[in-house]
């Protein structure tokens, strides 16, 4: 008889050590399934803000000042407005630079005042 009790008793254990493996095993499985879960939620949080952005930037692109402050980067004006640019870079642009090019130097004008034909 103790030895039919001690078979029960192995037999008991061992069982309960393959349900406690099953229990383990499915309580890893779920944390790495809320990990995942915690990491689409992050995504889509942001993406959420990524979507929000853009379609902030869309709205301010459709703006009517939006639009006008890009005609006139490119170049346009409109009706009864005339273009004054500067240039700060301290180089001229590329119709002065051919204009200084093209007249003669300084130097030159003033001998042909000078001495030049009478």
């Amino acid at each position: 008889m103790r030895f039919g009790r001690s078979v029960a008793a192995v037999s008991l254990a061992l069982a309960g050590l393959v349900l406690a493996a099953a229990f383990v095993g499915l309580t890893v499985q779920g944390n790495a399934i809320g990990r995942e879960i915690a990491g689409y939620h992050n995504d889509l949080a942001a993406d959420q803000a990524q979507y929000e952005a853009l379609a902030a930037q869309i709205a301010n692109q459709k703006t009517a000042d939006y639009v006008q402050q890009k005609a006139r980067d490119y170049g346009y004006i409109a009706p009864n407005e005339s273009i004054i640019a500067i240039q700060r870079d301290g180089q001229a642009s590329d119709a002065l630079a051919r204009t200084v090019r093209e007249s003669p130097s300084r130097i030159a004008r003033w001998f042909a005042y000078f001495f030049g034909p009478r």
